[in-house]
């Protein structure tokens, strides 16, 4: 390898080939002995299972096989196996193990062998040194350390400044320069400033935000920070990110990586090159998402949505954050969508259609996706009215959410975050399944 100092052993693992058909226990063992420190600040995330669950799934337990967390440290974190299972993914990719990558997917979403072969390619066309795929595993690896709240405490320490407003891509952006992330170092310097790169673009561009239109048009001007070469870098980083996002249920495969989730990151890294290119504006680079979205709905018999009419294009943003892909689901959207009272359905139509760039402020809804997830998720048996009720109160909280904001064409464009993360709690609860206005109750806190 090329770095300043001594190839550490992963590094010489990759340099002969060998990490790729190690068995997954001795390479969790092996990615430890690089990124330790890294790995100690994942224990530290907040859990992103939900209380009292364990690391478990029906083939982990048939296999009786140890999680990565558990292999290393005897206990399970949450963010420590997420993050391993989406490194594993990698060598799963690299190694042709498609059955492996596959093999907890429902067999209706499963990522097709056409389109595993896609992500080997477009994986090789991006890495082709051992170097290379040292820094997208280094970027890997980095990628979730915001997470850990004592970051942000060191990073106030040694920088002096304040956090406040800063979400947690921004605080590793921030902590890798003032040399919080110490395997940054491992790197030779084009690779370490390419991953600073996609850690600056990360904290402003979230691309799994854009593949589910939590963010807004203007939120894609960051791509201009960023060659080609880089932006594919970031994208597979991403990919990786959310193969591994389920390791803290299930660590046996990619399981998040199924066959719409890969479509929809193809069209993001189109729709995000064609912006870069200069061949698509901001809005219309961030609308290839939702004609993806209307699409796919439009096979499955679903009412044909237009993104040039308002109305139309706030309900695809909606189903889009909702990751809908089945006609049942749509319904359901449909149908409470055009049972709000006039005036919320206006309302968060004319906020869900500000860009951000030259009409006002635009609120980014962040954790509306998961809020819809968590509420299907709370209803999944529940009679198709209680659901109905369910969707009106969350889109109803994401009317106030987005706080009266429409489009001001002229006026200069902003983009301000909401963190709807403190609602998690009420939308998993059984008093929201049993009566979903209660989350009228719940006071936004401003962040502008």
């Amino acid at each position: 390898m090329t770095t300043n100092i001594a190839p550490n052993p992963l590094q010489e693992m990759l340099e002969s080939g060998e990490f790729f058909h190690l068995r997954d226990a001795d390479a969790v063992h092996l990615i430890h002995s690089t990124f330790g420190p890294e790995l100690e600040r994942l224990k530290n995330s907040p859990p992103a299972s939900e209380p009292g669950s364990t690391t478990t799934s029906s083939s982990n337990a048939a296999s009786k096989q140890l999680s990565p967390s558990r292999l290393l440290f005897d206990a399970d974190f949450d963010e420590v196996n997420r993050t391993l299972v989406g490194m594993l993914a990698l060598k799963w990719l690299i190694a042709n193990d498609y059955d492996t990558f596959t093999s907890t997917q429902h067999a209706s979403t499963k990522l097709r062998r056409e389109s595993f072969t896609q992500f080997q390619h477009l994986c090789y066309s991006v890495f082709q040194t051992p170097e290379d795929f040292f820094s997208l595993l280094v970027a890997t690896v980095v990628n979730d350390l915001g997470k850990d709240p004592t970051l942000a405490t060191d990073l106030v320490k040694v920088s002096g400044r304040s956090i406040n407003g800063l979400n947690h891509d921004m605080v590793v952006y921030e902590a890798a320069q003032v040399n919080l992330v110490p395997c940054l170092q491992l790197l030779d310097e084009p690779h370490r400033k390419e991953v600073m790169l996609g850690l600056q673009f990360g904290a402003n561009l979230n691309i799994a935000q854009f593949v589910q239109a939590e963010n807004v048009p203007g939120s894609l001007s960051s791509v201009f920070l960023m060659t080609e070469h880089a932006l594919n870098s970031k994208l597979l980083e991403q990919l990786l990110d959310v193969a591994g996002s389920a390791g803290h249920r299930d660590f046996s495969s990619a399981k998040p990586m199924s066959e719409p989730v890969f479509q929809a990151f193809m069209t993001a890294q189109q729709a995000l090159l064609d912006v870069l290119r200069g061949h698509a504006s901001l809005r219309k680079g961030y609308d290839e998402i939702l004609v993806e979205r209307s699409v796919l709905l439009d096979k499955t018999g679903f009412q044909h949505l237009s993104i040039d009419i308002p109305e139309e294009r706030a309900l695809l943003r909606l189903l889009t954050m909702g990751r809908t892909a089945d006609r049942s689901q749509a319904d359901s959207f449909a149908d409470a969508f055009y049972s709000l009272p006039d005036p919320i359905r206006q309302s968060l139509v004319q906020g869900l259609n500000v860009d951000g760039i030259d009409d006002g402020k635009a609120i980014l809804p962040y954790y509306m996706p998961a809020l819809i997830s968590e509420g299907l998720k709370n209803t999944r048996n529940s009679t198709s009215e209680a659901k109905k009720d369910v969707l009106v109160s969350l889109m109803t909280f994401l009317t106030r959410v987005l706080d009266g904001t429409k489009p001001l064409p002229g006026q200069q464009g902003v983009i301000v975050e909401r963190n709807l993360l403190f609602a998690k709690d009420t939308v998993r609860s059984d008093a929201f399944r049993m009566n979903p206005k209660i989350l009228d109750q719940l006071q936004i806190p401003s962040e502008d």
